[in-house]
């Protein structure tokens, strides 16, 4: 579908090409942003044009901070703690305070009115043996990643965590919430429930551009080589093992991207219709992102936040010696290797066989490096 782009949007493109500093491109962007038609043929075009809004915006951030003597980096960023880290992601009044105060011992204000929460609240979750620290992240809104209310910082805290809960308000409109957090966050840089395209780019001393796999890139080697021109690198060794689109792979070669597991959380479940909101959100996004309903007691609520994480835990013990008490927490499909490796990196390389209890055919079995673990396994390594 064409674009339609009118004489407005071309002279904005032209105050952008002309800019000099970060806050004269800012402007130009919005301007592009605001002129730009609203249809399935611009989504892209929108899409491409709010990321580097929002990569302008961070700029903007990071050097104001330097110049205060703040230091760069993310403001909103929280300490993490526990196992694992998860932002809680919602609308105003989506119900994150609460359920932050249903799981935790953190104290936030629940109010009705919006934006009561103006910075990230941390609380730790315990479940079973294992803490998950949870981190209501202010609201989002529409425009949120240009600066609409309390602006993109919210989703730099996002952005920072290991998984996030997309915490979704069934008395009204689900779908558009969830497309809506969706979309901010990505346009933030932040891609849900999906994985890196298989690409690795080693930047080397000399040599030129050297590329394997240039045919799968949109755009081919001619377009590969415009990008790296562009951040003016000269010299890299590439690998493209899957078909990849050219904004995926610019996306790639600017680090701006980051990948979350992520699900949602329902809240208000009791409200009129909700029943049939939930289902259309279930219909809307298929197996795609798991559903958690807050309708269950709280132990029940943490076991499945605790499964949408995908995560596993490994005790490890010696030989004729109890499992510690205290498990490894690793990512759904660790090996035997991988224990190996958390528990000392020296270790890798002496691991000889491991036994495990648990998964096996029968207890204290015998299984090589490679054998997948599964939760509660407890795992004897021999060096």
């Amino acid at each position: 579908m064409p674009a339609n782009l009118s004489p407005q949007y071309f002279k904005a493109e032209q105050k952008y090409l002309q800019a000099r500093t970060i806050e004269e491109k800012i402007l130009a962007t919005e301007e592009l942003i605001r002129t730009c038609p609203k249809h399935k043929g611009t989504e892209k075009l929108l899409m491409m044009l709010k990321r580097r809004l929002a990569k302008l915006r961070q700029e903007l951030e990071e050097k104001r901070a330097r110049r205060t003597g703040r230091g760069g980096g993310q403001p909103f960023a929280v300490k993490k703690e526990g196992a694992a880290q998860v932002a809680l992601v919602g609308m105003p009044n989506s119900g994150k305070s609460s359920l932050l105060r249903k799981l935790t011992s953190a104290k936030p204000v629940v109010a009705a009115h919006p934006f009561t929460t103006t910075e990230p609240i941390p609380g730790m979750m315990k479940f079973e043996d294992v803490p998950i620290q949870l981190v209501e992240i202010p609201a989002i809104v529409e425009g949120s990643s240009y600066g609409k209310g309390l602006g993109a910082q919210p989703l730099s805290a996002a952005r920072n965590a290991d998984a996030i809960a997309l915490v979704i308000d069934a008395s009204s409109d689900t779908i558009k919430q969830a497309k809506t957090l969706k979309e901010e966050l990505e346009t933030a840089g932040v891609k849900l429930n999906k994985r890196p395209p298989a690409i690795s780019i080693e930047l080397r001393p000399s040599g030129g551009v050297e590329i394997k796999g240039a045919e799968l890139v949109e755009g081919g080697e001619e377009e590969i080589k415009r990008m790296f021109q562009d951040h003016r690198i000269h010299n890299a060794f590439v690998i493209v093992e899957e078909p990849t689109t050219a904004d995926e792979f610019e996306e790639i070669l600017d680090k701006t991207s980051v990948y979350r597991q992520a699900f949602f959380i329902i809240t208000k479940s009791d409200m009129k219709n909700a029943g049939g909101r939930i289902e259309s959100l279930r219909r809307e996004f298929g197996e795609s992102f798991p559903i958690v309903v807050t309708d269950i007691e709280p132990e029940g609520l943490k076991n499945k936040i605790y499964s949408g994480l995908g995560l596993i835990r490994v005790y490890t013990k010696r030989t004729d010696e109890e499992p510690s008490k205290r498990p490894l927490v690793l990512p759904k499909g660790s090996t035997v290797l991988d224990v190996a490796k958390a528990v000392h990196k020296d270790f890798e390389h002496g691991l000889k066989f491991a036994r495990v209890w648990g998964s096996t055919r029968f207890f204290g079995q015998q299984v090589r490096k490679d054998y997948v673990l599964a939760d509660k396994d407890i795992v004897e390594l021999h060096i």
